[in-house]
Order: structure tokens, then sequence, then C-alpha cells
């Protein structure tokens, strides 16, 4: 199974080379990686282009640049698509754990269970993280939330088949975030396949209370969302920047 793994910049050029170096065995693998610029002021695009098989430009915004890279010839030949935030990073054997997982089941799409690093300023997503005991309760609440709700985060690293990818024309630019109405619509489909492997997240949040505080607020408005509830409040901040 070939997987193109999309991923979406804006003004990432301090961690853009770091980041996309992370993702070299999976392209030594015969997967390809999209790197679809949303319109940067810095040179992030152009240290992309030696470690991605296609950078190319699109409107700012998450819909529209993910879709952008699904539409492009790596994209198009791929079996199965990842959307990767730039700051997230896959665990080393996340192309098999995919192709194992969309194998096997006959959903066809899901994600990672979700890993807090709690160093926001490193370089790339290679660094081991710094796992404090907050960053750990946080991550168990919003995985648990993510398996009670089917709803994934951008940040949890999303994957889909690329007919499904097709039969749900993509992400939508709705006033609903782009990636909690793929969930929504994908789970049509059929339940998400949650991998208990972990996409690690960077953050900078340092104190204990700010991090609990963020997961409560997060998981509230997931299930919110998951409950199409009239008086879901606005998204909180996520993990980190996209």
């Amino acid at each position: 199974m070939r997987l193109a793994l999309i991923v979406p910049i804006l003004d990432r050029a301090p961690t853009i080379e770091a980041s996309l170096r992370a993702l070299a065995p999976m392209r030594q693998r015969g997967h390809r990686v999209i790197v679809v610029d949303g319109g940067s002021r810095d040179d992030g695009l152009v240290r992309a282009r030696p470690l991605a098989d296609r950078v190319v430009l699109a409107p700012r915004g998450w819909a529209w640049q993910v879709n952008a890279g699904g539409r492009t010839p790596e994209g198009e030949a791929a079996d199965a698509l990842v959307f990767l935030p730039e700051s997230v990073g896959l665990p080393p054997e996340a192309d098999r754990a995919i192709a194992r997982a969309l194998d096997n089941s006959p959903s066809p799409w899901g994600f990672f269970d979700l890993q807090l690093d709690g160093d926001g300023t490193t370089d790339g997503p290679t660094r081991a993280p710094g796992i404090t005991l907050p960053l750990r309760v946080a991550a168990a609440l919003a995985n648990a939330g993510s398996r009670a709700t089917g709803i994934g985060l951008a940040e949890q690293a999303i994957f889909v088949t690329r007919a499904a990818f097709v039969a749900l024309e993509g992400f939508c630019g709705s006033e609903e975030p782009p990636d909690v109405g793929f969930c929504r619509r994908a789970q049509l489909l059929g339940a998400p396949i949650v991998l208990h492997e972990r996409s690690r997240v960077r953050t900078d949040e340092q104190r204990a209370l700010a991090i609990l505080r963020r997961a409560a607020r997060c998981e509230w408005w997931r299930l919110a969302c998951a409950l199409d509830l009239p008086w879901r409040p606005s998204r909180p901040p996520r993990w980190s920047p996209i």
C-alpha cells in the first residue's frame, strides 16, 4: 500500500527541514511526501523542496491545502492519504501500522492516539519528548475523548483511503473546523480505526493547570460537536500551530 503524506505549512521555515527529514524513512519505503504551502512569507517552501516529492501552492487554510495535496499526481496515485500537520511527528512504523489497519478493517479511515511533548521550541518532531505527568493525563483525556466520540483532530494524523477521500469530496471549508467535519462525515463510511501507536505533538505549555484546563476544554468541545449540541463552545486553541 502506497501512502501520500500531505503536509500543509504556513511560515514554517525554522522547523520544516527537520520535520521532513523525519519522514525520509517512509519515502525510502516508497511513500510520497507532498508539502502544500498556504502563502508563507518566509523561505519554508524553498527549504522543503529537496526533502519532498512535490511542493505546491494553495489558498491558505487546512481544507484548501490538504485538498490541493490530494489532487496532485502523487496524491491521486496513492492508495491512502495521511494528513500531517508540520508540527506533528509520526511513530517510526506509522506507514506499516496504517497499511495493516486498512487491510484488516472494513472501515476506510482512522487516526492515531496522541502523545504530548512538553517542549514546543524544538527544531523538529524527532527530538526525544519531555513527557510530564500533566502531559500524560492530558493525552489520556484526549485519547479517551477521540475514542468515545469518533472524532479525531488534525494533530492525530487522520488517514483515509483514496477511494473514501474521493467519495467524501475531501475536506469542507465550512464554518465547522475541517478536521471535525471530515470525521463526522467519514463516520457514515464506518467507525474510525484508532491506532494505539501515537502521533507526537509539540506543545510549549509547561504549567500543569494550564495543560489540564486546555485538555478539559478541548474534550468538552469535542463531545459537544459529536452530539451536535446547539450551545457548543467555539474551538479552543490547538495543541500546537498548524
